[in-house]
């Protein structure tokens, strides 16, 4: 329950209508799934102006609005609330309602990387001894964030977001609506080049989130990623390292194993304890998510018990790295969610060691984002896959094309103009024990190749 006097101190909105006593439900941005008495965020996009929809918000029972402009209309006794930037505002609220909530510890998670699985892992050990809010889906930028942290309530004691941005600025303005007592950062990768240039610009972007920290935040550092390790180095804040190759961590792994479809096993050592975990899922780099999550719950209090614990009971998300079996006998790892170079190779990696007695094939989408460097980093996928033990691949968008020129013909290779016709090519060619990789990045909704597969 959020009152119209906190969102008027909180914006310095101007009140243009309606009783200043006004209690709202909560906050919306979206008038499809807006619910009695919220509060309405007009926000505008390049392609629409949500103050197009005040009626509809309040048709479908929302008791005030905030906007840019003034309405002509007649309110009827809503409430409306004038500022200059809706989305500003709606950043402003959210941070200055975390603030309302002194004793909750907030934990950000960035990186080019693993932000959302490390992000879940975290939860699931935090959530052990914490009311915890973690954000989900992709509620993770300048609206999702400020969203989730509107649902904080007096029996939160913890929160676990994860934070991500494609641009210059956007993550700090994250932090500064956050305002997040731990940071985590769990790599720095080729995402995102069309703005933020090569790997120096990324890492200029993603070290927003911690540029103010102190002596009272806590940085979860990745010694193994020389880039973090440098943003580390500038700070003066308490840090808790991790590394599997970095001796000096303070939380490492070893006797790393992986033999199957169902789990990795691996010893956590933390705090002088080497403790057995055994990880639900495939994807040897989920280690170092989970050394990540770790680090951080250490941070927000947790022991070594609820760290093995949570760790345990965490499940893969959906689209990330989730194999499947099809009616036609051959298995697929379903990695759809999204892609950019570094995540490609790790998933080629996992269709080449899981691959077993049949054929490795590679459905590869279009990676989106990367500017410039586009064609250049598709055709270095393809070299990837020459190199890699790939038996086929299925090249899917204009971008994915230019995989296929990167393999030099070395491998069976072919490029499809459907989701439809890389299914069919799949029925068709692949055998029971084969192992097929679909993975590509989100504007290319890789997941519908699978969607045919299983309908059949």
């Amino acid at each position: 329950m959020i009152d119209l006097n906190f969102i008027l101190s909180s914006t310095n909105g101007k009140l243009l209508s309606g009783n200043r006593g006004t209690i709202f439900s909560g906050v919306s941005t979206d008038t499809r799934k807006i619910t009695k008495d919220e509060i309405f965020f007009a926000l505008k996009g390049d392609n629409y102006n949500g103050q197009d929809f005040i009626k509809e918000a309040f048709d479908r029972g929302a008791s005030g609005a905030v906007v840019e402009s003034v309405l002509p209309d007649d309110l009827n006794g809503k409430a409306l609330i004038q500022v200059p930037s809706t989305l500003k505002a709606l950043g402003d609220l959210a941070s200055a309602w975390r603030m309302s909530f002194p004793d909750l510890k907030l934990a950000a998670i960035t990186g080019s990387n693993g932000k959302t699985t490390t992000k879940e892992m975290t939860w699931s050990i935090v959530s052990l001894k914490h009311k915890t809010l973690k954000n989900t889906g992709n509620f993770n930028n300048l609206i999702g964030l400020p969203l989730t942290l509107l649902e904080l309530k007096s029996e939160y004691t913890a929160a676990v977001v994860e934070v991500g941005m494609n641009d210059f600025g956007e993550l700090r303005r994250l932090s500064e609506i956050a305002r997040p007592d731990i940071g985590a950062i769990t790599n720095i990768g080729h995402a995102h080049l069309e703005k933020l240039g090569g790997l120096d610009g990324v890492a200029k972007a993603k070290g927003e989130l911690v540029e103010n920290f102190n002596e009272d935040n806590v940085f979860v550092v990745n010694l193994d990623d020389p880039r973090v390790k440098e943003i580390a180095d500038r700070l003066k804040c308490q840090k808790i390292t991790y590394g599997i190759n970095a001796k000096e961590a303070m939380i490492s792994a070893s006797e790393i194993e992986s033999s199957d479809f169902s789990n990795i096993t691996f010893n956590l050592n933390v705090q002088g304890s080497k403790l057995p975990v055994r990880l639900k899922g495939i994807g040897l780099h989920n280690v170092m998510n989970s050394l990540c999550a770790a680090g951080v719950a250490l941070s927000l209090g947790c022991d070594t018990a609820q760290i093995r614990e949570g760790l345990e009971r965490f499940t893969p998300t959906q689209m990330r790295l989730q194999v499947l079996d099809t009616p036609y006998g051959f298995k697929v790892i379903n990695d759809a969610y999204n892609a950019n170079p570094d995540s490609m190779k790790r998933a080629i990696d996992e269709l080449v060691r899981l691959k077993g007695e049949g054929k490795a094939i590679a459905v590869l989408g279009d990676m989106l984002e990367l500017g410039e460097t586009s064609e250049y980093e598709h055709r270095e996928i393809g070299k990837y896959l020459s190199a890699s033990g790939v038996d086929q691949v299925i090249a899917y968008g204009s971008l994915a094309a230019n995989i296929l020129e990167g393999t030099g013909n070395s491998i069976s290779g072919f490029h499809v103009g459907t989701h439809q016709e890389a299914a069919k090519m799949l029925i068709d060619t692949a055998e029971p024990n084969d192992l097929v990789l679909v993975k590509g990045s989100r504007g290319s909704t890789m997941e519908q190749v699978i969607k045919v597969l299983l309908e059949e």
